[in-house]
């Protein structure tokens, strides 16, 4: 996260601040008042805030819904766990410093961690950079995903809940059955990935930490060097399997997400930024991988998700704009394009 992102606090976000300086007070040894609070743009099952303090800034996130068969204080403690456990292990995260349950402080469960400063890319095309400064940084990305896949997933202190098979198999029959519940429109690429998704899933059983939605704009860079300082957007974070979320990692190669960028129709070339099978080469090299076998179930697994988000959207969807009408269009085409994209890559597996 960084500065540049800031926007005053949301009035659906706002809390009280003077209650939090007094529990900051209380719970941080080092903590100085006055505190002063902004907002990190964007959309976050974690909103984020900066919390400035003289001498020294802090990042401080709450949840706006708990995970999967969790309370809203568990969600956070989980949350706040594996950021120690990540940072305890030398990976790039900064300081956590306390984790609250008391809802009566914000009003709701938060956790709180030292602010890395650095710079924070939105657009995966990297504008202003020359062909070098791009490739070192899209090298680093690949450097970074490897690191936190060859942690133990011991090391992380979350539930295992099986293996990587065991998350692929849940994943897809999960998938599948949102699907099924948001249907709205006949899409044949659809109907054949819900018959063959289930039946290729690769038995190479293997488990890892996951980051879930690892991308550029996940990372903080150093302010003059191509390194990762930091690593946030740790919502999704489980243990799965690392080729799933390297599949998930390399969608702005493979498809146009509405707010998120893309790098389809540039020249990697010129540009510098590699192609996708040159930041595969790199992921490996990291990561000690010779090979990434079945890398096009990974890849239908990681657009079929895109598509069955998009269908959500499609099937929650309010017209009642012309700009509203718009965006639904917009989501509706993602998903026959995404879904025949995926199938066109496995259509023809004799697997």
């Amino acid at each position: 996260m960084a500065a540049a992102d800031l926007t005053p606090v949301q009035p659906h976000h706002r809390f009280d601040e003077a209650r939090l300086a007094a529990y900051l007070a209380r719970h941080l040894p080092d903590f100085k008042p006055p505190l002063t609070v902004q907002q990190f743009k964007g959309p976050a099952a974690s909103p984020a805030f900066m919390l400035h303090s003289p001498g020294r800034n802090f990042v401080l996130r709450k949840r706006s819904q708990p995970k999967k068969g969790c309370s809203m204080a568990e969600s956070i403690e989980r949350d706040f766990s594996l950021l120690r456990a990540l940072h305890d292990a030398g990976l790039p995260i900064g300081q956590p410093q306390l984790a609250c349950t008391d809802d009566s402080v914000i009003g709701a469960p938060f956790y709180l961690l030292d602010y890395v400063p650095g710079r924070h890319f939105r657009d995966p095309n990297l504008p202003g950079m020359d062909a070098k400064q791009r490739h070192a940084h899209y090298e680093a990305m690949a450097e970074t995903l490897a690191r936190l896949h060859n942690l133990l997933p011991a090391e992380t202190g979350l539930p295992t809940n099986g293996s990587g098979l065991d998350y692929l198999n849940r994943q897809v029959t999960a998938l599948i059955e949102q699907y099924r519940a948001n249907a709205t429109d006949a899409i044949p690429a659809m109907d054949r990935l819900l018959a063959w998704l289930p039946a290729h899933v690769p038995t190479d059983d293997v488990t890892s930490l996951m980051h879930g939605n690892f991308r550029l704009e996940s990372l903080v860079f150093h302010a003059s060097e191509p390194r990762v300082v930091a690593v946030h957007d740790w919502d999704l974070a489980l243990i799965g399997h690392p080729l799933a979320d390297l599949a998930i990692n390399c969608m702005p190669w493979r498809v146009t997400i509405p707010g998120m960028g893309s790098l389809q129709g540039i020249d990697f070339i010129e540009s510098g930024i590699p192609g996708e099978p040159d930041y595969l080469n790199a992921y490996c090299r990291y990561s000690a991988r010779e090979t990434i076998p079945h890398w096009n179930f990974y890849l239908a697994f990681a657009l079929f998700r895109v598509a069955v988000m998009a269908q959500g959207i499609v099937k929650r969807g309010n017209a009642t704009t012309p700009a509203a009408a718009q965006a639904l269009k917009v989501y509706s085409a993602l998903v026959r394009s995404v879904a025949n994209q995926a199938w066109n890559l496995v259509g023809s597996d004799e697997d």
